[in-house]
């Protein structure tokens, strides 16, 4: 059977609990504010400017002249205000295509208050317990997270196999991390190949 068939990327999330000093949380509340903020300011540009006027580009220049002039932005990681603006962006075309909504305004109270950590490589996790692992967050800094589940970190992780990124997420529980995990799996896992052809060595 061909070996590139028989395989296929896949990708899934694992969601673990946080660890944070009372600095910590007040950082990355600052953090999840400044995020629900510039996605309102977002909302409202893109809602005042005319439909032919509107695009990526204009929108991108517009976030890094506010975070320019707009202080508390700045407790904001660079990568998460793009994905912010790329967030957004997408759940225009998800309108567009029938799959959700129109995009609204973010209310302080209602929202759920999350930071999302675009690059794997920014992580730099490292398993420190059998219970524990270390995880970078930007501008917060090294921060303790309940391990329940084997990660492709290290040895483990080569191009296949790896953390492409991660998103911090608030609930009445506390702050936790949702890794984004992409893996190389058997696409016949738990299914049994009936017959092999000859000819093209392939499940018939």
């Amino acid at each position: 059977m061909n070996t590139e068939r028989a395989y296929v990327k896949r990708q899934f999330g694992h969601r673990a609990r946080l660890a944070l000093t009372p600095t910590q949380v007040l950082l990355m509340d600052d953090q999840a504010h400044a995020a629900r903020a510039m996605w309102n300011q977002l909302h409202d540009l893109w809602t005042m400017t005319p439909k032919c006027q509107r695009s990526l580009s204009r929108m991108d220049e517009t976030l890094r002249q506010a975070r320019k002039e707009i202080d508390w932005y700045v407790v904001l990681p660079a990568q998460a205000a793009q994905a912010v603006l790329k967030t957004y962006v997408q759940a225009w075309k998800n309108c567009w295509a029938g799959r959700a909504e129109e995009p609204t305004f973010k209310a302080r109270i209602r929202s759920v208050m999350s930071v999302d950590v675009p690059q794997g490589r920014d992580l730099q996790i490292k398993r420190v317990h059998r219970r524990w692992g270390m995880v970078n967050i930007p501008k917060v800094g090294r921060v303790r997270f309940r391990w329940t589940k084997d990660l492709p970190v290290g040895k483990q992780a080569d191009k296949e196999n790896r953390i492409t990124g991660a998103r911090l997420v608030k609930d009445a529980l506390g702050w936790h991390i949702a890794f984004r995990i992409q893996t190389l799996a058997s696409r016949f896992r738990g299914w049994v190949c009936p017959g092999l052809d000859q000819k093209s060595g392939e499940c018939c």
